[in-house]
């Protein structure tokens, strides 16, 4: 009705950015007709007010087993809601139902923006996304071959430092329980353990490793099936706590002692890890601005024109009482 795009009707209506007298003026009678019927599109634009979509894996008990990435969600959710957005949460599926909400959330343009947290290898989420022009926000797991939307921890390089803390304690033998093959935190976290072991000159033979959900259950068999293979591993490298909680159950069941005979890296941080026995080294990635950022530069995204947002956030290795130097 003005002739404007989007942004700059934001723009205007929310007093930013240099406007001359004449395009003010236009879009404010614009708005001041609009006033006498109730139109939804000019409040979200008027008052940033947006609805939200959260896609969140809904395979491997994502939510019930993952304590770390389950606080992603309320985190997320009140600070979108601080924003002033409505949030919804809908599932993501390796598969797309068209049938099923979050494909008719998209297709419909029901949402405005969303966050795509925990995203799956070959996403059809995102890809939906970028296709119907959804504004959206990618976090916990990237895939840096496509052009995306992302703030994320650097879950490469956090990788990365775990396995050379370990070789720089004389561990050669190193055992690695990966999440599920599916998830781009996964492939991230991977690709940083291979590309270091590389480097090391250090065996990383598919037989080290094993995939699973981020569960205890997970840490535990695989911990078990990986020494019963392997009887010469010194180390262990989980991809989350849970894992890792797991994993120290099952080596004090076989009779071995941590981390006199095994040591052990988690990742998360999570308040279990300062209080199991012994206390575990692992990968804190929680930062007091994370959420906020995410959902004030979602919000920008739809208000704005902006192009693109890519923002990787430095971890935080946190060395305690799990791993110590081979004999």
């Amino acid at each position: 009705m003005t002739g404007y795009s989007i942004s700059t009707v934001s723009r205007v209506l929310n007093n930013k950015g240099n406007f001359s007298n004449e395009t003010v003026r236009k879009i404010r009678d614009v708005v001041n007709t609009l006033n006498y019927r109730p139109n939804n599109v000019v409040e979200k634009i008027i008052n940033n007010n947006y609805t939200i979509a959260i896609f969140f894996p809904q395979r491997d008990a994502y939510i019930e087993n993952n304590p770390s990435y389950s606080g992603d969600l309320p985190n997320l959710r009140e600070e979108l809601e601080r924003c002033g957005n409505m949030v919804v949460l809908a599932a993501n599926a390796e598969k797309l139902d068209r049938n099923s909400m979050s494909y008719r959330m998209i297709e419909e343009k029901k949402i405005d923006g969303a966050i795509v947290n925990g995203p799956l290898v070959d996403d059809e989420i995102v890809k939906l996304l970028i296709l119907y022009g959804i504004p959206y926000i990618v976090t916990n797991g990237v895939d840096y071959s496509q052009d995306w939307n992302y703030v994320d921890y650097d879950h490469f390089s956090a990788s990365s430092e775990a396995i050379e803390y370990l070789y720089g304690l004389g561990h050669k033998k190193i055992g690695i329980i990966a999440g599920p093959k599916n998830h781009l935190v996964t492939v991230n976290r991977m690709d940083g353990c291979i590309q270091s072991l590389a480097n090391l000159g250090i065996d990383c033979s598919d037989d080290k490793i094993i995939y699973g959900p981020f569960n205890y259950d997970h840490g535990y068999s695989s911990a078990k099936e990986l020494l019963e293979r392997h009887k010469d591993i010194t180390a262990f490298f989980a991809f989350n706590d849970i894992i890792a909680c797991g994993a120290l159950k099952a080596i004090h069941e076989l009779g071995y002692r941590v981390p006199d005979d095994i040591s052990i890296i988690g990742f998360d941080d999570i308040e279990m890890s300062r209080y199991s026995n012994p206390a575990l080294t692992t990968i804190r990635r929680y930062n007091g601005t994370f959420y906020k950022l995410i959902a004030e530069l979602l919000n920008d995204l739809i208000s704005y024109n902006i192009e693109k947002i890519k923002i990787s956030f430095k971890t935080e290795f946190i060395a305690r009482d799990s791993c110590k130097k081979v004999k």
